[in-house]
This record gives C-alpha cells, sequence and structure tokens, in this order.
C-alpha cells in the first residue's frame, strides 16, 4: 500500500514540536527516568519490610537497572513505531512498575523479593525506553554530528540529575517511603505520556529549518562591558545550535552545582525542610533558566502536520551518517556501516565495547545500589539516612558534570582523540574513584564499636569524607561512561538500527551490574555482616568488592584501549 502524504496532511491535526521544544521536553523526560538512581531512598523500607539480606535487597536493583540498560524490546520498539509511541509505553512501564513497588513494600501486595524484582525491572525497562525515543528523536531533529556529543551530554545530564533533584523534594514533602515511591510513578509516568503528544514527526516528513540558521545575526551582537541586564538578556535571545547548546550545558552545571551545594546546606542546617525548601525553591528558578535559555527566541515550538516538509527524511539522515570517516576508519568487520543486531554481535569491535560497558558501568552500580548501607556501616556517622541522602545528591551533582563534560570535551577534542580513546580514559578515571573508596574509606572498627571506624585505613580522614571523594569521583565517571555508550552504538554501528543495537549493547552494563553489585558486593557485605544482616565495621564490610572493581576497570581499559587502536583512535 502505497502511502498518501498529501491526503494524510488533511486528516492529521496532531501538534508536532519544534527541534528545541523537543529537546526540553526529553530533558524533562530524561529527568523522570533519572528516578532509576533514587533507589537508595527507599530500599531501607524494602530491605525492612521484606526482611532481605543486603545481598537480596541488591539483586533488587540490579533487576531495576537490568531493565534500564537491556532494552532490546523498547528498541525494537521505536525503531518500528517511532519516539511517540515509546515515549507512551515507556510512562505506562514507568508507571505500573512503581506503582507495584509501592504496593510490594505496603503489602497490599504479596511481599516477595521476586516480586519486588519484577516490579524493579518494569520500571527500569520503562526508563530505557523513553531514554531511547529521547535520543533517537533529538537525533533525528539535531542532523548535525559535530554537536552530538553536547546533545547527548545535555540530555542525559539531567538523567543523572534526578536522584539529587528527586531527593531534594523527599526532604521538603515526604517521611514515609512508600508515599514517595508513589508520587515517582505518577511523575516519571506522567511527564511520559505528556510528552508523547508532541515529541517526534512522520519519517516522510521534516520539520521545517532552522529559522536562526537563515536569519539572524542577533548571536554576533555582543552587549558593552558592564551592561549586565543585557548580557543577562542575551542569554535567552536566539542564536546558532551551537551557542544555544552551550548555554544549556552552562545552566545545567549551575544546576548540578545547586544540588551539591543544596545536600551541604540542608545537611548542616540538620536536615531542615525550610532550608530544603529555599533549595528548591531556587532550584525551580534554575530549571526555568535553563529551559528559558533553548526557547527564547527559537520561533515557532510547535507545527502541524501541514507546515511540515514532505522529504524522505529517513534516507538524508542516513546520507549524513556515512560521511563519518573517523567511525568508518580501523579495519574489522564493524567498519561497516548499519549493522543490525546480528551482524553486529559477530564483530569483535562490538565484543570489545561490551566487555568495557560490562566491566567499567557495572561496577558503577555497586555503589548507586549500596549508598545508603555503605553509610549505615559506619556507627560513628550520626543520621545516616540522612547522610545517604546527602551523598546521593552530591552523586547526582557529580553524575550530571561528568556527562555535561564529556560531552563538551569529546565534541572539542574530535579531531585529536576519538570517542572509543576517550571512553578508555574515562573508564581509568572510575578505577581512581574506587581506589579512593578503598584507601579513604574507613577502618573496620573491629573491636571498638564506639569508634565504629572513626578513621581510614591510614588515620588521616574521617569516613565521611572519604565516602563523599570516592562517590563524587565515581558518580562523575559513571556519567560519563553512560554518556559514551550511545554515541559509541552509533558512531560504530550506524544509526538505522540504533533502538535494538543501543538496547543489545545495553545487556553488558546490566549483567555487569547484577554480577559486581549483586553477587560480589552483596556477598561481601554479607560476609561481614551480623545476624540481623546488618555490617557496623566501617570500610571492611565491602573493602574487597572495590579491590575487584579496581581490577574491573583495569581490564574494562585494556579492552578500550584495544578497540581503540583498530579504529586508528590510539596514536600514543
Amino acid at each position: 500500500m502505497v502511502e498518501d502524504p498529501a491526503g494524510a496532511m488533511g486528516r492529521d491535526h496532531r501538534l508536532y514540536a519544534s527541534k528545541w521544544l523537543t529537546l526540553v521536553l526529553c530533558e524533562c523526560v530524561m529527568l523522570s527516568s533519572g528516578t532509576l538512581y533514587t533507589f537508595p531512598i527507599f530500599s531501607p523500607a524494602l530491605k525492612r519490610e521484606l526482611a532481605l539480606t543486603q545481598e537480596e535487597v541488591n539483586s533488587v536493583g540490579s533487576a531495576a537497572h537490568f531493565g534500564a540498560f537491556f532494552s532490546v524490546l523498547g528498541g525494537l520498539f521505536f525503531d518500528a513505531y517511532g519516539p511517540r509511541a515509546t515515549l507512551a509505553l515507556g510512562g505506562a512501564l514507568k508507571l505500573g512498575g512503581l506503582s507495584m513497588m509501592a504496593g510490594v513494600i505496603t503489602g497490599s501486595l504479596p511481599r516477595s523479593r521476586a516480586l519486588a524484582a519484577a516490579c524493579g525491572y518494569v520500571f527500569g525497562t520503562g526508563c530505557s525506553t523513553s531514554l531511547t525515543a529521547c535520543l533517537g528523536a533529538n537525533y533525528a531533529t539535531f542532523r548535525d554530528r559535530a554537536v552530538h556529543g553536547r546533545l547527548v551530554g545535555l540530555l542525559l545530564s539531567f538523567f543523572g540529575l534526578s536522584s539529587g533533584v528527586f531527593s531534594l523534594i523527599y526532604d521538603v514533602f515526604f517521611s514515609d517511603p512508600t508515599s514517595f515511591v508513589r508520587f515517582l510513578a505518577l511523575f516519571a509516568g506522567g511527564v511520559d505520556l505528556l510528552a508523547s503528544r508532541l515529541v517526534g514527526h512522520p519519517k516522510h516528513l521534516a520539520l521545517p529549518g532552522d529559522a536562526i540558521e537563515l536569519r539572524s545575526k542577533v548571536s554576533g551582537v555582543v552587549p558593552r562591558r558592564g551592561a549586565w541586564a543585557a548580557r543577562v538578556a542575551s542569554f535567552f535571545q536566539d542564536a546558532r545550535a551551537e551557542t544555544k547548546l552551550g548555554r544549556g550545558l552552562a545552566a545545567c552545571a549551575a544546576i548540578a552545582a545547586h544540588v551539591a551545594v543544596a545536600a551541604a546546606f540542608v545537611g548542616a542546617t540538620g536536615a531542615s525542610s525550610g532550608a530544603a525548601f529555599a533549595c528548591l525553591l531556587a532550584l525551580v528558578l534554575l530549571f526555568a533558566a535553563q529551559f528559558g535559555t533553548l526557547l527564547g527566541g527559537s520561533g515557532r515550538l510547535v507545527f502541524r502536520r501541514a507546515d511540515m516538509e514532505n522529504v524522505d527524511a529517513t534516507r538524508s539522515g542516513e546520507a549524513e551518517d556515512v560521511g563519518d570517516s573517523e567511525a568508518s576508519r580501523g579495519g574489522g568487520a564493524s567498519a561497516a556501516r548499519h549493522l543490525g543486531p546480528a551482524e553486529m554481535v559477530a564483530t569483535l569491535d562490538f565484543w570489545l565495547v561490551f566487555a568495557s560497558f560490562f566491566l567499567a558501568l557495572g561496577s558503577g552500580v555497586t555503589v548507586i545500589n549500596n549508598l545508603s548501607q555503605m553509610v549505615s556501616a559506619y556507627p560513628s556517622i550520626p543520621d545516616p539516612s540522612a547522610t545517604s541522602r546527602g551523598l546521593l545528591k552530591l552523586l547526582a551533582c557529580a553524575n550530571t558534570l561528568g556527562r555535561l563534560a564529556a560531552g563538551a570535551l569529546s565534541d572539542r577534542l574530535a579531531g585529536k582523540v576519538g570517542r572509543v580513546a576517550f571512553t578508555a580514559a574515562c573508564i581509568a578515571g572510575m578505577a581512581a574513584g574506587f581506589l579512593a573508596l578503598f584507601a579513604l574509606g574507613g577502618g573496620d572498627g573491629d573491636g571498638d564499636e564506639a569508634s565504629g571506624g572513626a578513621h581510614d585505613a591510614f588515620g588521616l580522614f574521617p569516613p565521611l569524607f572519604g565516602l563523599a571523594v570516592g562517590t563524587i569521583i565515581v558518580g562523575a565517571f559513571f556519567g560519563a561512561l553512560f554518556w559514551a555508550m550511545p554515541l559509541l552504538t552509533m558512531e560504530l554501528f550506524g544509526s538505522r538500527h540504533f533502538g535494538a543495537n543501543r538496547g543489545v549493547l545495553g545487556l553488558s552494563p546490566a549483567i555487569g551490574g547484577y554480577a559486581m553489585s549483586t553477587a560480589l558486593a552483596g556477598r561481601v557485605y554479607a560476609a561481614n555482616a551480623g545476624s540481623d544482616n546488618e555490617c557496623d565495621r566501617g570500610g571492611a564490610c565491602y573493602r574487597l568488592a572495590w579491590v575487584a572493581d579496581v581490577v574491573a576497570c583495569a581490564v574494562a581499559c585494556a579492552a578500550c584501549v584495544w578497540l581503540a587502536k583498530r579504529r586508528g583512535q590510539w596514536r600514543w
């Protein structure tokens, strides 16, 4: 059956978001998907109500991360039906998974670890499904590959910001973790379902040309020195895509910094709800500024089908994709463009990328899933629940800045350092974070419960300092590696099957998260725990896990260096 675009235009009254409104809406969807990282807030309640060991709690968190990384079905759905239907599916999965998780905690559903893990998997799958839709929709509207690093960094930064934002919301409005989970279900599902009404357009149609590229010279006008009002106003005026994305990155970095400052401020005021509310109000204003700089001066925000250009958008996108000589160079079967999932897994390049993310991102999940227990391992730390939420805000800040910095720095160094070589450097940075946790993470507190490991292994620093340093470093490079995964999928294996390919590659950190966080770290913790399944021996609770994570990152870095050499990106 031959499609009739002209006739369809007369019948289709739906609205389609402009490229900049698409980006803003997808930032909101990424914020909802990043609720995956709020697991440390309600995992203690899950552990208590279901009488779980730490290994069993970690298995629930790993199930959620498995769904978030391994999204072949969501990817295939995106490749077949596009971003609108995929966002609707992702929102429904988030709403259902989190609502059921609340039911498991309260007892309205069977208090079963297997059911809790299934709820986590459904929720995580919704996160990954919506993430794929957001990346695909923005790849379709921002066709200049020179800005893709910054574009992906900006989108994924909101994924990383989410835990800090919602931790602050918890401090202000909630005291019951179950009510908080219900709120997350409504927010995460609702945002995605609303965005699905505007994001994306039919493949044979394209949004009108970027008017700013054709008409505006305002972006070249620099306000005179000292005219602060004019400088602030110019931040929200029209400009070229590179400039707007740069402003968006700067505003997002300010949000991340605010989240970190809020963590310290709320902690210093004894978790005061008034201090948390003030921080939350400032956060809302910063978000408004970030959205404003992307939408300011961008012209029309929505279009009808009749306003769009009737072009073969799919083939034009593929033509641009073929021009990437850097990604096509270096030998191996994977140098061919637009590989499908079956062709991709038959290449050595795929398995090198798979091994790298399996070990590196899998190790990073250990910190995310165990943050609350890492704090409670030290009896000397007061109010472990509030302290762990403070560390969660620091993790969100570092995670966000890591994604922003990776996107901006990788684009800047694109002519000198390829994406694969850049990823190898990020894995080395992740190893440094685990070394910090090992060296600074605190003494074991053996035979001295009062000290509780009050100082680190070298007797120089309090344990909270070591935990904060290690969490910040691991969080930053985890964010950078999370940024790298979709870009490497696109640049190594092509864009035609991006959704399915990203889902297949996502199996690597999905399995890695279970292996490193549940099977390894959970058992290390259990070996040091008492009869109540709680460990209070400070750094000893996880020390062997940190050693294993350092070794895993070293192997991952070696695999990535090998791939970079095959691609001609390693010249040292």
